[in-house]
């Protein structure tokens, strides 16, 4: 973890005054230290990204942040980790527009798309890997897929499949969400890799079921 992120008090802090407005300089003292923060975070997990483009997603995650504060939970993340969570999403989301302009639009139901979901179907069956068959999100039908697993889960599941999808990797933000903060460090990894696992076996039931 960077060395630039606070302490969780002073996140809290700086969020209660930019809810309630009470600190007109609050946004300004957290982008101080939130920015470079998110830009060196983007850096380390997307080396291989244009350096604009991770200037970008950092400061639209902060401003995104800053319109809807409300919509951060402080009882499931951080501050800072809810902002990581964020400003990579909103990089991904890039990446795909760029991706997509440089290639033409294709139809859910081309023969050659259907087939290809197929086979990434058929090579779930020998081990499932939620990274590499996300490299290949970005297809339309892959896409539905996640959007249509996505709307079976439970609320809990959904915001641990959230954190997946979005390649966070600290226990603490899936201990939170599990409610097992409490337990040690441990119990915590040995609890979030059960749930992880069981995510990730239940999304590989879901593609095999919907195959074409």
């Amino acid at each position: 973890m960077p060395a630039s992120e606070p302490s969780r008090p002073w996140q809290m802090q700086k969020h209660q005054e930019i809810l309630s407005e009470s600190n007109p300089t609050a946004f300004a003292q957290l982008s101080e230290l939130a920015l470079p923060h998110l830009i060196a975070f983007l850096r380390r997990e997307f080396r291989q990204v244009e350096p604009h483009l991770h200037e970008t997603a950092a400061i639209d995650s902060l401003l995104s942040y800053h319109q809807s504060p409300n919509k951060f939970d402080p009882d499931k993340l951080s501050l800072f980790a809810y902002l990581r969570m964020s400003t990579r999403h909103d990089l991904l989301n890039a990446i795909d527009k760029q991706n997509r302009q440089k290639r033409p639009l294709v139809s859910i139901d081309e023969p050659n798309i259907q087939s290809q979901l197929v086979d990434d179907a058929n090579s779930l069956e020998d081990g499932f890997s939620l990274a590499g068959w996300l490299s290949n999100e970005n297809e339309p039908p892959a896409q539905a897929i996640l959007n249509n697993f996505e709307a079976t889960l439970s609320t809990t599941d959904r915001q641990l499949f959230l954190l997946m999808l979005n390649g966070v990797r600290e226990t603490e933000p899936y201990a939170d969400i599990l409610g097992i903060s409490a337990t040690s460090i441990t119990e915590q990894r040995r609890a979030v890799k059960r749930a992880k696992d069981r995510l990730t076996k239940r999304l590989q039931r879901f593609v095999n079921r919907h195959k074409v």
